[in-house]
């Protein structure tokens, strides 16, 4: 049974060495593997979903605010309006906090 281990061995080892390709890799070589994999196919990105018909973007502005020269700044945001004629946006920004754009 050794002996039979051995050759099975050997057999293998003698396959493995002769799918190795021998010998450094020519430039002809080298160049297509480079070409080949410029070439794959890039992963596309999902289709972002477009925002509903009753979204409105805002874009960075500044709101005057009475005591304030300057104002407050307010960065983009999205502001949904309602059936009703009401509107929904994020709550407004403290003016006690430093305010930068």
């Amino acid at each position: 049974m050794g002996r039979r281990w051995l050759k099975c061995l050997a057999g293998m080892l003698a396959g493995g060495a002769m799918a190795v390709p021998l010998g450094p890799t020519t430039t002809g070589q080298a160049v297509n593997q480079m070409n080949s994999s410029s070439m794959r196919g890039v992963a596309t990105p999902p289709v972002r979903q477009a925002p509903r018909q009753d979204m409105v973007w805002v874009p960075d502005r500044w709101v005057p605010v009475p005591g304030n020269l300057q104002g407050v700044f307010e960065p983009g945001h999205w502001v949904i309006f309602t059936p009703e004629g009401g509107r929904i946006a994020p709550p407004p920004r403290r003016p006690d906090v430093p305010q930068t754009p």
